[in-house]
């Protein structure tokens, strides 16, 4: 054999390896994983925003600039709060389904602004009326005729239930049927059902499926995924953009939590686990339902656990949303009285 096809052959190989060991590391990157425990645990104190009186058993709450908004379930759906005073600044959203109304109107985290008036904008969408709404919160301060703008959500071969993230590119949701997710392209229209995945080890029915998987997301583009925290099971899935499934991080093992096989609806007494996310400086942050009351959970987006913090107040927590500005959390407590809005410095 010539030492050129000796070289040649020692390079074809090295390759291969190469690939090989590549190929590896990239099947062990897409891995679950199992959390054992939080590098960083702490105790937050916080005090109820006295100033802030909501007459509601649930909030929904999103911090944009300096400005706190609480959407509620009854009219008026939004009230907007200074987050330096606490003062009442505005609010907007009457009972109905006609124009520039709501009746079962939903929040989202995402905001963006309006150029016109370098407004923060708020999104909502109702699946009473189909309808995805736009709030200038400038506008709705000036007390504007104008503030509401809405448009019809698009149209799917199933119902939007839960809206989590609109733009030009990218349309997520979930549908009342079809999958855990529905993915529609918004400049091509293409539209993709995720399943309902991960699998469980537990045959049930779709109905019960889409109930245990209900879940809060968050949606990062530059890292082209979403992560979604399923309401009855205590994990984190991770998926990109196109719906393809990443990984899970199991923080209590499935089999604990799972329903009896073939079971139709919820058996009683299962345990709801997470109620919300929201994305800190590139991280994850969770807020824990029983049995985890009061507790706040932190990760990275390739899913490692990063703090546990453990709120004083060891309540339900309804929503929680985080000021940039004053580096703190805003979290509503529903059976907290006479407050439950509270506010948590995160040092």
């Amino acid at each position: 054999m010539s030492s050129k096809l000796k070289t040649c052959i020692c390079l074809l190989l090295s390759i291969f390896i190469f690939a090989s060991c590549s190929s590896s590391g990239s099947d062990a990157s897409n891995q679950d994983i199992i959390v054992k425990e939080f590098p960083k645990t702490a105790i937050l104190s916080g005090k109820p925003a006295k100033e802030i009186i909501l007459t509601t058993t649930w909030a929904n709450l999103v911090v944009v600039d300096t400005f706190l908004v609480i959407q509620k379930r009854e009219a008026p759906f939004i009230k907007i709060y200074s987050t330096n005073s606490h003062k009442l600044l505005g609010e907007i959203g009457t009972q109905g389904s006609a124009p520039n109304e709501f009746e079962m109107p939903d929040m989202l985290k995402q905001t963006s602004y309006d150029k016109q008036n370098n407004s923060p904008v708020i999104r909502l969408y109702d699946i009473g009326t189909n309808r995805i709404s736009e709030v200038n919160i400038l506008k709705v301060i000036k007390g504007s005729d104008n503030a509401i703008t809405q448009e019809r959500a698009p149209d799917l071969n199933s119902v939007t239930v839960t809206l989590h993230h609109i733009d030009d590119s990218l349309f997520l949701a979930n549908p009342e049927t079809g999958g855990r997710f529905v993915i529609l392209n918004s400049s091509t229209k293409d539209t993709t059902y995720i399943p309902f995945i991960p699998v469980l080890d537990v045959e049930m029915k779709d109905y019960t499926k889409f109930m245990i998987f209900q879940s809060s997301v968050v949606v990062n583009k530059k890292r082209n995924r979403f992560v979604a925290a399923p309401t009855y099971l205590d994990e984190l899935n991770f998926f990109d953009l196109k719906g393809n499934y990443i990984r899970s991080t199991i923080i209590s093992p499935r089999k604990q939590l799972l329903p009896p096989p073939g079971i139709q609806i919820l058996p009683e007494g299962i345990k709801r686990y997470f109620s919300s996310l929201v994305e800190v400086d590139h991280k994850i942050y969770a807020s824990k339902r029983w049995p985890d009351e009061g507790k706040i959970q932190v990760f990275d987006w390739d899913g490692n656990p990063l703090e546990h913090y453990t709120l004083e107040v060891n309540s339900r927590i309804g929503s929680f949303a985080y000021d940039k500005i004053h580096k703190q959390f805003y979290v509503c407590f529903p059976d907290e009285e006479p407050y439950n809005i509270y506010t948590y410095p995160l040092n």
